[in-house]
């Protein structure tokens, strides 16, 4: 107890730098208000004022309505705020002292003849109730979670609230317990068996402005609840007194009795006023006893009594059974108590018991299996005081259960949402660096070898797009499953992105097991997943660093792998790389070359090349391939097989594609312009374009906006674009034959054809892969394959024009198996429009 108030002292010198307070005021009597004098008072003033006068602090009450006191508070406008109720939304706002000044509760009050029973009951009904409340916050939410639906009447003070019902502008009012209990009677309202939302009251300041006052006030609770007489029990004693003028004689009653004792022959009616008085007092204490009844029913707490000398229980609640599913004659049963309590807990508990019998007073928290065996946190309050027991004097232990399991849940669920993955339940990138922080510090002491391994779902959100997303959780699922299998349980595995995974191996094989290892891995995520009645085989690019060869912090680590991962997805994926320290720069270029390239239209850094289309015999031109350049500002020209698959590898090939559409319908109405005959000019596709719906919609907006016929535009695709979603894209060519435009089936020939889907394609060319036509002359099975090429061009009845002619051997060999058209070096190089129809005539 001195340390105690040591510490109060040493509070109170930090705090008297500033001793000038001022305290929000609203009314809500008994606990808060502004007296007939005018003054401030209630059970919080009165209890404020006691602290003030000790710690000589200058108060000043600034008198508001509710939820504007709030707002000041928050704005720094007032210092305290008196009668707070704690909740986690305020938590985050607003500073509190740790014990609270008082537990209440939400008292729904009603006209006598209401008949409202329970929460249900309130459906439909207009319900006042005091604005930015907790009692508001606390009915809408109710509503929206059981699908209630009543109308709230918010008010600006407890007064107006309980008088809206009387003006009819409510049917009923919800107030806390001590108001109601004052003030219901007055406003012809009874306090109805609804309650709800037991909640401690506590002074509330704004963050980091009163934190030393709030200690303070914690000093003197913990010294002032403990002790008989206290300015704190005082206070509460002010408040729970019944309303003014309950119990109280009669005014003509008084009259009669002073009569009485001057006349003698008043003695009949003093009897009369007697027996009166007998039954007032009578229906009093019993309204007082119901009352208390209905408390403790009603009430979210459970209150009880043990005997001292053996904790032998002696009277329990009536709500014991509502709320932990018991009825209170079974908790009265020797040695129940101990039989309920969690194993764990139960020696624990015995200990405090005995500590109880030298403190007086214990809280503590403990496990106990209620009646449905659910598990339930208890906080248990005991506090040792002297009283009969069943009839004979001795000490007495009277205590109360709070039911915290709700709070437990949420603080666990909480937990889990912070540190897990929702999908998979895999450790998050929060905990992910939590665990691997730990893991380094356990290297750094055992001096041994670690990995961390990133693991990234090759190409994963095709699946998203194709088989949707509930095919994708349950491919990611099945990763975490497998992950989780391959690794031992020292080990972690997490969920660090949407497609992408970190193993953090504590006991890595040694003695060139890296590989062995790693090819595993890959062999583990390769497996078929049963998705919609298919087998989807999922392959993954994967990265290594390893401690402390490739870095001894967090971050180094982590940096190592993802290079390590970025260089397996740059060559296709399924495959693995270990950090080597070269993987830095070439990641740099990418990084740079990738934002560059998202800003380069907007920056008209991109241009067209074009390559002639000729007749081989006569030299005619019959059309111009537009191939895409980029001229970087600092680097010059980019190679397009640079820039190409990073474009596709991102998303950024549809804005090219659409720009190279418009470019070069641009350049064919000026060719047009200038009396040049082009006849057609050919764009390839992208198979993002093939598969976007606005395909279509897009290239026939272009084409006329620059007045060109449809088939004098040539789209170009290949085989493997098709084959990706062969039903949607069949649809789209469909559309675009519709439209006019010509259609060509690029790299003929470099790999498998399927010449069954090939006959239901709408196409009019096809072109011959340039690497057949590279070998005529040095292979005489290209050369067959250009024969067959060619047969079937003709038997499907397709134009034919071959890729990459460079040499006049080549252009005769063609010529003379029937192929007539051709573009390559021979016949002209890719140009910028100016110069592209030089020697051409055209």
């Amino acid at each position: 107890m001195v340390s105690l108030l040591v510490a109060a002292l040493c509070l109170s010198t930090a705090v008297g730098a500033d001793d000038h307070v001022r305290v929000g005021l609203y009314e809500n009597v008994p606990k808060i208000g502004t007296g007939d004098d005018g003054a401030a008072g209630g059970m919080f003033v009165e209890l404020l004022d006691a602290i003030a006068r000790r710690e000589h602090w200058r108060l000043e009450y600034v008198s508001c309505e509710w939820s504007a006191c709030l707002e000041a508070l928050e704005a720094g406008e007032i210092d305290l705020m008196p009668d707070v109720a704690l909740t986690p939304e305020r938590r985050e706002s607003l500073a509190f002292h740790s014990i609270p000044v008082a537990q209440a509760w939400s008292q729904v009050l009603a006209p006598v003849d209401s008949g409202l029973d329970r929460i249900e009951a309130l459906e439909g009904l207009r319900l006042a109730v005091l604005d930015g409340s907790i009692q508001s916050d606390y009915l809408r939410q109710y509503a929206l979670d059981t699908g209630l639906e009543w109308t709230l009447v918010p008010r600006g003070d407890m007064e107006s609230v309980l008088a809206a019902v009387a003006a009819g502008d409510a049917d009923a009012a919800i107030s806390n317990n001590f108001y109601a209990r004052r003030h219901a009677r007055q406003h012809l309202l009874v306090e109805t068996p609804i309650t709800f939302d037991q909640i401690g009251l506590y002074y509330a300041a704004a963050p980091g402005r009163q934190d030393e006052r709030l200690e303070v006030i914690d000093a003197y609770l913990q010294r002032w609840k403990g002790e008989a007489g206290s300015p704190y029990q005082h206070a509460m004693e002010q408040a729970l007194e019944p309303p003014a003028g309950e119990g109280e004689i009669p005014t003509w009653a008084r009259s009669a009795l002073a009569a009485a004792a001057v006349i003698a022959l008043a003695l009949g009616l003093m009897a009369v006023w007697l027996r009166r008085t007998v039954r007032a007092q009578t229906r009093a204490l019993r309204e007082a006893n119901q009352r208390l009844e209905h408390l403790l029913e009603s009430g979210p707490v459970v209150l009880y009594q043990l005997n001292a000398l053996d904790f032998k229980p002696l009277w329990v609640s009536g709500n014991f059974e509502r709320l932990f599913g018991f009825a209170p004659a079974t908790a009265l049963q020797p040695g129940w108590w101990e039989r309920q309590i969690h194993p764990d807990d139960r020696p624990t508990a015995m200990r405090e018991n005995r500590r109880l019998l030298e403190e007086r007073h214990m809280v503590r928290e403990l496990r106990l299996f209620d009646g449905w065996g659910k598990l339930r946190h208890i906080r248990d309050e005991m506090r040792i005081i002297p009283g009969g027991n069943q009839g004979q004097r001795g000490a007495e232990v009277v205590g109360s259960w709070t039911d915290l399991t709700a709070s437990m849940e949420q603080k666990e669920a909480l937990r889990q949402m912070a540190h897990y993955d929702a999908r998979t339940g895999l450790p998050n990138r929060v905990l992910l660096h939590d665990r691997l922080g730990h893991t380094l510090e356990r290297a750094m002491a055992d001096g041994l070898a670690r990995w961390v391994v990133l693991v990234d779902l090759d190409r994963f959100r095709n699946v998203n797009e194709t088989l949707g997303t509930s095919a994708g959780d349950r491919v990611l699922e099945g990763m975490a499953e497998r992950l989780g299998a391959l690794l031992g349980p020292q080990d972690t595995v997490s969920r660090v992105g949407a497609d992408e995974f970190c193993l953090i191996i504590e006991n890595p094989p040694m003695d060139g097991g890296t590989e062995a290892f790693l090819e595993q891995l890959l062999e583990t995520l390769r497996e078929p997943c049963a998705i919609g009645g298919r087998a989807l085989v999922t392959t993954a690019s994967v990265g290594l660093a390893t401690f402390p060869e490739h870095g001894s912090t967090r971050d180094e680590l982590l940096t190592a792998a993802e290079l390590a991962m970025a260089a397996s997805r740059s060559v296709g994926g399924d495959t693995w790389h270990v950090y080597e320290p070269g993987m830095g720069a070439q990641t740099e270029h990418r990084l740079f070359l990738e934002n560059d390239l998202r800003s380069a239209i907007a920056n008209d850094e991109l241009l067209l090349y074009f390559q002639p289309q000729l007749e081989m015999q006569s030299g005619r031109l019959v059309g111009m391939e537009a191939l895409v350049r980029w001229r970087h500002p600092q680097r010059g020209m980019v190679s397009p097989a640079e820039f190409i698959p990073l474009a596709e590898e991102t998303g950024m090939i549809q804005a090219i594609d659409r720009w190279v559409l418009n470019a070069a319908c641009a350049q064919l109405e000026q060719w047009d312009q200038e009396g040049r005959d082009v006849p057609a000019v050919a764009v390839n596709l992208s198979a993002r374009e093939l598969h976007d719906e606005t395909l279509v919609a897009a290239v026939q907006d272009i084409l006329e906006h620059h007045g060109l016929e449809p088939d004098r535009l040539e789209l170009e695709l290949t085989e493997t674009m098709i084959m990706e979603q062969p039903e949607r894209a069949l649809a789209v060519l469909h559309r675009l034959e519709t439209l006019g435009i010509t259609l060509a089936m690029d790299d003929f020939g470099a790999g498998y054809s399927n010449l069954a889907h090939l006959r239901r394609l709408p196409l009019r060319r096809l072109k011959i892969d340039q690497s057949l036509v590279r070998d005529i002359g040095h292979s005489r099975n290209n050369e067959s394959i250009i024969r067959a090429i060619i047969a079937l061009a003709d038997a499907l009845g397709l134009d034919l024009i071959a890729e990459g002619v460079e040499e006049a051997g080549q252009q005769a060999f063609l010529l003379r198996e029937g192929c007539r058209f051709g573009q390559g070096y021979l016949l002209g190089r890719p140009a910028p429009a100016d110069n592209a129809l030089q020697g051409i005539g055209a």
